[in-house]
């Protein structure tokens, strides 16, 4: 049975922060960057942070990890990070999702 709790019940959460949370998808291929209009309404700010999450995961060499379906949905105070800062992040969580699987 559905737990109707549960938005998507095709996702699991792997790791959450203030600023993002990584979802795994059970049946997806590919990796994908989620924000919401809520949080950035215009698609210049949602395109630079999609771009700059892209190039974090490319330069630390993650994209063969993270091309099994993982999502990023990012909230508000992502945006007020610097790159640095960003990164850092991103690369903790990455590495404690690779603890877990």
């Amino acid at each position: 049975m559905r737990n109707p709790k549960k938005k998507n019940p095709n996702l699991t959460k792997l790791f959450s922060c203030k600023s993002f949370r990584v979802l795994k998808k059970d049946n997806g291929d590919g990796f994908e960057v989620s924000i919401s209009k809520k949080y950035f309404k215009l698609a210049v700010d949602r395109n630079k942070i999609k771009r700059r999450i892209k190039e974090i995961i490319r330069k630390n060499g993650y994209s063969d990890f993270l091309s099994n379906g993982f999502v990023f949905s990012v909230f508000r105070p992502f945006a007020e990070l610097s790159y640095e800062n960003a990164n850092k992040e991103i690369q903790e969580a990455i590495e404690e999702i690779k603890k877990i699987s």
